[in-house]
């Protein structure tokens, strides 16, 4: 790796470049945002850093892998210059929340610790700031498919179900771009594995493995208590984060603290504190008697799935819809069918969605502040308005943070007009 292109100029594209040029390597960039074409650089660099957002069936990917040009993503550049150590988090769902409770645990034990990766701060800026530290990071399925150097101290896979399949040409390349991300790991290393799903338990990894969720396996949850290797680690009734989802997060974030030898006292005290994550099943509020949960974050159906569980039946007034990324809405039918009210789809995918959600409420609007004046006009007091798209939000919005904002802006408006 001598010259090198970055394409990609969003957060993690400007931090590798700046990571390279510290570095002193011969850095070219381009996005295609810019109108300006890559095919100028491929005769003169060796390598290629593409920005997550670059998928496979990209011409400048293949035309670098014709030419036998390395290619890598953000992720595994910084890797190459890090010194210290990293706990890996992925899953379909609940990456993000389980990543910032592990931070939050250790940073109580530890001196230098660090958060980032697909959350936040690119591993480049973390790497280029505080090389030798203890790196908690988020790593998704566009990270983990270039990772050629990559092993994690410790690991934890979430979850698996079908997602992203707009960017990987199928459901066996995602997943394992998901085991990538584990499959350099040694001995002395450790992983944590959802016990309940059979993709994600046959993940191979030379690490220690620890089996979680299934009653008996080394960590779960029984009678409203957390257990890992036989220690209770919190209870559930105390935590603040709504949805059995959570539940599995937080066991996930405390067995892997405990294997980082963070005291069980301490894992209990910020279970017990922590509120969420803003956009993934965010409590607005009571309007007018309607509970209001903005779950913006909530990109695919899975998740959609985790959202609605933890309601009660019949409550829900839903909104949905965005971009489709090519998930199994007929598989979610018969629980929308129990657990909404009504629902009001929008978005490029709203079309498709009805169609499978035959035999449930379905309301069509054109857009998101058309959903909301809707959703109150069906809703009633004790009912759940609850917004969980279970679609992309680039049809309408620049990502789920910005839809989110927008979500929080209209229902405050209807509050203040109420």
């Amino acid at each position: 790796m001598q010259k090198v292109l970055v394409w990609g100029m969003g957060l993690s594209g400007r931090a590798a470049v700046e990571l390279l040029r510290e570095k002193g390597y011969q850095v070219y960039q381009g996005d295609d945002a810019q109108g300006q074409d890559y095919r100028e650089y491929l005769s003169v660099v060796d390598t290629v850093v593409l920005s997550p957002g670059v998928p496979p069936t990209h011409s400048l990917w293949q035309e670098a892998e014709r030419k036998e040009l390395e290619v890598i993503g953000e992720l595994e550049l910084a890797w190459r210059f890090f010194k210290g150590r990293a706990l890996a988090i992925t899953g379909t769902d609940g990456k993000s929340t389980t990543t910032r409770l592990v931070y939050l645990m250790l940073r109580e034990c530890y001196a230098n610790v660090e958060e980032g990766g697909n959350i936040g701060v690119p591993f480049s800026k973390i790497v280029l700031e505080n090389p030798t530290c203890l790196a908690v990071l988020e790593v998704s399925s566009f990270q983990g498919k270039t990772l050629k150097g990559f092993r994690p101290y410790g690991g934890a896979f979430l979850n698996f179900a079908e997602d992203h399949l707009d960017w990987h040409p199928n459901i066996e390349d995602y997943l394992w771009s998901k085991r990538n991300i584990f499959s350099r790991q040694e001995e002395e290393d450790f992983i944590l594995l959802n016990a309940f799903n059979p993709w994600v338990r046959e993940t191979k990894s030379k690490a220690r493995r620890f089996l979680l969720l299934e009653e008996g396996s080394h960590g779960y949850i029984r009678q409203g208590k957390a257990f890992f290797l036989g220690e209770e680690l919190f209870s559930t009734d105390r935590l603040k984060i709504k949805g059995s989802h959570n539940l599995q997060n937080a066991l996930f974030a405390g067995a892997m603290a405990r294997l980082m030898d963070v005291p069980v006292e301490v894992i209990r005290e910020v279970l017990y504190t922590f509120s969420g994550l803003p956009y993934r099943l965010e409590y607005l509020g009571n309007f007018g008697g309607v509970e209001v949960y903005n779950d913006s974050k909530a990109t695919t159906v899975n998740a959609l799935r985790s959202a609605l569980e933890s309601f009660e039946e019949g409550k829900v007034v839903l909104i949905a819809g965005g971009r489709d990324k090519g998930g199994d809405f007929e598989g979610v039918r018969e629980l929308v069918k129990k657990k909404t009210k009504a629902c009001i789809l929008i978005g490029e995918s709203k079309e498709r969605i009805a169609k499978a959600w035959s035999g449930c409420e379905v309301y069509l609007a054109g857009s998101l502040e058309e959903a909301v004046e809707r959703a109150f006009k069906v809703a009633s007091p004790g009912d759940v308005l609850l917004f969980s798209p279970a679609c992309a939000s680039f049809d309408m919005f620049r990502d789920y943070k910005e839809r989110g904002e927008k979500f929080k802006e209209l229902t405050n408006a209807m509050k203040g007009s109420s």
